[in-house]
């Protein structure tokens, strides 16, 4: 009987998770608004006051609690919400020709606003498959036998293409959130459960709609700036 695979000894760590989510919410705060088409500044204060409460959960020493990760599922729940509200209020505006204090907005301002939020669209989603897949980054480190992934890494498929035990980490995830921002699809890596089949179909749509909208609304607008 052949002896289980050994686990990596490659630990989750909530620092690079936090420092990505701080990076995507500075801009928010920091970009003036005559620059970029930014939500009710209630949102960005509201995703300060998230990003406190996990900092808080995570400095707690040892590993993230079993108990809070409802929690901060649902904390990363309310980010991918909020940036899916900054997309259409970006996408209704463009599509609906309408001003701001009156004025058009111009494509610099327009072009800020869409990066940012793609950028958004990443970070969020990569921080809700990274704590949403086979029950989480706590449960994959202690190989929790009951537990059902929602992701299938190719490292994972077959023997050979990583160290015996291989999880994914955080960087895995953000990866897999880009390539859906990029592609608009998954590439290397397959969403098996329904949940992640529809979380990553609405980051595509988001994605899209952005990119297509938007770029199409600049190309308008800057022959008629030059």
């Amino acid at each position: 009987m052949s002896e289980p695979p050994q686990k990596t000894g490659r630990h989750e760590q909530y620092v690079w998770p936090l420092l990505f989510m701080f990076v995507v919410i500075v801009p928010q705060v920091v970009i003036p608004a005559r620059n970029r088409v930014g939500p009710p500044s209630i949102v960005p204060i509201a995703e300060l006051a998230l990003l406190a409460v996990i900092v808080a959960i995570a400095a707690r020493p040892g590993p993230m609690p079993r108990g809070s990760r409802p929690l901060v599922l649902s904390l990363f729940g309310l980010l991918v919400v909020a940036n899916i509200g900054a997309a259409a209020h970006l996408v209704g505006l463009v599509l609906t020709e309408n001003t701001i204090d009156g004025v058009v907005p111009s494509a610099t301002r327009l072009l800020v606003t869409g990066v940012t939020v793609l950028a958004t669209n990443t970070v969020t989603f990569g921080l809700l498959y990274w704590q949403l897949d086979g029950g989480g980054p706590r449960a994959r480190e202690d190989d929790d036998p009951d537990r059902y992934v929602d992701f299938q890494f190719p490292q994972t498929s077959e023997p050979g293409l990583a160290a015996p035990g291989w999880t994914p980490l955080f960087f895995d995830y953000l990866y897999v959130a880009y390539t859906g921002v990029v592609a608009f699809s998954p590439t290397d890596t397959l969403p098996l459960t329904h949940r992640a089949k529809g979380l990553m179909a609405a980051q595509s749509i988001v994605a899209l709609s952005v990119i297509v909208v938007v770029l199409a609304r600049v190309i308008n607008i800057l022959p008629s700036s030059s």
